[in-house]
C-alpha cells in the first residue's frame, strides 16, 4: 500500500472512531474495506492501536503533567473500543459474505449472445473469478469494489477478483469511483492501473491495445519494459490498434484469389419465387466508402467492409459513408416488379458502442448518372459522387444529386446479422435507371453521444467470411 493511501486511511480511521464520517464517506469507505483486504487489515490495525494508547497507564498521568493537546475525556476510551469492535465485526461479517466467491454482478446485458463463457450469463447473475466471452451485444459488470465495466462485443474479458480482471480481447468501457481507485485491466502487452476515473480500452490477442482517458487518471504499464506513462482527460496510448482496424487484411487472411470465395458470387443468382440477387461482386459492382479527413487514405475500395459514421460537430473529420453500386446489365430493358437491398453488418472494433444509441441509417440512390462511373482506388472525401466536401451536413449526400429509398435501424450494441431495405422508392429508382449500373449511398443519422463513438461497419465483396451487398430483384412478367 502507497504511504498516501496509509495517511488517508489513518485520517478516516480517526474520523470514524470519533463518529464524524458522512454517510457517503462511510458507504465508500465500506465498499473500499469490502474489496481491499490489505486496506481492511490496516485499518483494523490502526484502531487497534488507538486502542492501546487509550488504555496505555502512561497516558493516565496528573493533569498538570499532561498537556491540553493529549488530553483524553474519559468516554473517549469507549468510543475508540466500540469503533475497534465495530471494524473487527465488519471484517467477519465480510468473510461470511465472501464465503461463496463471488466478486462481480453482471447488472445489465443487452441484446447479449455468449459463446464459450465460465461464468453465469443472466442478467443479476453473481460472478466469481472465471470468464466471460460476448459474441454480441452490451454487457454491463459492477465489481464489489464498485468499478463498472461496459462490455462491447466482440469481447473476452477473465474477472480475476474484486479489483481485478483481464481483458483478452475486444473494448470495454471503464467507470471506477474513488473507492475503487486501483482497479486494474490486464491485456497481453498492457497492465491499466485506474486512478478514479472513465476510460476505454480496446486490446487484441495480437497484443495490440489502445487506452483514452475520457476523466480522471490512468497509468499505463507497459509490459515491454518501457516506463509506465500517466494518462489525463483527453489522452490516448495506441500500440498498433487503430492501424491494425483502419488498414485490414482480406478477411481470409491468406492472400489467394486464386479462388473466389463462395460468399461474393461473380454471377446472377436465381433466389427462387421468381426473386434474383446479383452483389457487388457481379461485373462493374463496387463498394467503397469515404471519411471527411484529409489525412484519411484512398484505399478503402479494398478493405472487407466500408465504414459510416455520424460524429460530433467537434470532430468533423471522422463522418463517413459508404458507397455501393450493382451492375444492372442482366436485366437490361427489363422492369422491376419489386426490389430489396441487403446488408451485413460486422464488428467495426473501432470506436464505442456504449457511446452511440439506438441508430438509423438512410440509403440515398444517386440520380446523376454521370457519376457512376466512379473507381473504388480513387473514391476520397474531395471526390466522390453527389458529394460537396466543404457541405455542412458532412455525414448527407448533395440533396439535389440523390433520392432518398429507405431507412434501417441498428440496435445499440449489435454488431452482426443482416439489415434490409425494401419498398416501392426503392424500385422506382432502379426502373429509372438508364446506364445498367445504380449506386447507392449509406449514411447514418445518429450522432454519437460522446467522442470516439463507434463506426458501423459493413461487409464488402473483399470479404472472405460475409456477404458482399446484395440487391434481390423480382422482375416483371
Amino acid at each position: 500500500m502507497k504511504p498516501a493511501d496509509q495517511f488517508r486511511l489513518l485520517e478516516l480511521s480517526e474520523r470514524y472512531a470519533d463518529e464524524k464520517l458522512s454517510a457517503e464517506e462511510m458507504a465508500a469507505l465500506d465498499a473500499e474495506l469490502r474489496a481491499n483486504a490489505e486496506a481492511r487489515t490496516f485499518f483494523a490495525k490502526a484502531l487497534h492501536q488507538r486502542a492501546e494508547l487509550t488504555f496505555d497507564d502512561s497516558w493516565h498521568t496528573p493533569a498538570a503533567a499532561v498537556a491540553p493537546a493529549v488530553a483524553r475525556p474519559v468516554w473517549w476510551r469507549h468510543a475508540v473500543t466500540a469503533a475497534a469492535a465495530a471494524c473487527l465485526t465488519f471484517g467477519f461479517i465480510w468473510l461470511q459474505g465472501r464465503r461463496d466467491g463471488t466478486v462481480a454482478t453482471l447488472v445489465r446485458a443487452q441484446q447479449c449472445q455468449w459463446a464459450g463463457s465460465s461464468l453465469p450469463t443472466v442478467e443479476g447473475a453473481r460472478l466469481k473469478p472465471g470468464t466471460l466471452d460476448l459474441m454480441e451485444g452490451l454487457a454491463v459488470l459492477r465489481f464489489d469494489s464498485g468499478a463498472e465495466l461496459v462490455l462491447e462485443a466482440p469481447a473476452t474479458v477473465d474477472v480475476l477478483d474484486g479489483m481485478n480482471c483481464k481483458l483478452r480481447r475486444g473494448t470495454l468501457v471503464a467507470e471506477v469511483p474513488p473507492q475503487a481507485k486501483g482497479f486494474s485491466i490486464d491485456t497481453k502487452d498492457a497492465k491499466v492501473i485506474d486512478w478514479g476515473t472513465k476510460f476505454g480500452l480496446s486490446a487484441g490477442e495480437d497484443g495490440k491495445y489502445l487506452v483514452q482517458v475520457m476523466e480522471g487518471l490512468v497509468e499505463v504499464d507497459d509490459k515491454s519494459g518501457t516506463p509506465s506513462k500517466k494518462l489525463e482527460k483527453g489522452q490516448r496510448v495506441d500500440r498498433g490498434w487503430s492501424h491494425s482496424q483502419m488498414h485490414p487484411a482480406n478477411a481470409d487472411g491468406d492472400g489467394d484469389d486464386s479462388e473466389p470465395s463462395r460468399w461474393q458470387p461473380a454471377i446472377v443468382m436465381d433466389a427462387g419465387d421468381g426473386w434474383q440477387a446479383v452483389t457487388t461482386a457481379f461485373g462493374r459492382g463496387k463498394d467503397s466508402y469515404i471519411q471527411s479527413s484529409e489525412k484519411a487514405g484512398k484505399d478503402f475500395g479494398t478493405h472487407p467492409f466500408f465504414r459510416v459514421k455520424r460524429s460530433m460537430d467537434s470532430k468533423p473529420d471522422l463522418n463517413r459513408k459508404g458507397y455501393i453500386a450493382f451492375d444492372l446489365s442482366k436485366f437490361a430493358s427489363r422492369k422491376f416488379e419489386d426490389a430489396e437491398l441487403v446488408l451485413t453488418l460486422e464488428p467495426s472494433e473501432l470506436g464505442f458502442a456504449s457511446f452511440v444509441p439506438d441508430s438509423t441509417f438512410a440509403v440515398y440512390g444517386v440520380t446523376d448518372e454521370t457519376e457512376d462511373l466512379w473507381e473504388e482506388g480513387g473514391l476520397s472525401w474531395q471526390q466522390a459522387p453527389a458529394h460537396d466536401p466543404a457541405q455542412a451536413a458532412r455525414y448527407q449526400p448533395l440533396a439535389s444529386k440523390v433520392k432518398l429509398l429507405g431507412k434501417f435501424e441498428i440496435a445499440q450494441g449489435i454488431n452482426r446479422g443482416t439489415r434490409k431495405l425494401r419498398g416501392q422508392a426503392l424500385t422506382d429508382f432502379l426502373n429509372s435507371d438508364t446506364n445498367q449500373i445504380a449506386t447507392l449511398i449509406i449514411c447514418r443519422e445518429t450522432s454519437e453521444t460522446q467522442e470516439s463513438g463507434l463506426v458501423h461497419a459493413f461487409a464488402t465483396k473483399e470479404n472472405g467470411t460475409r456477404s458482399a451487398p446484395m440487391l434481390r430483384v423480382k422482375l416483371h412478367p
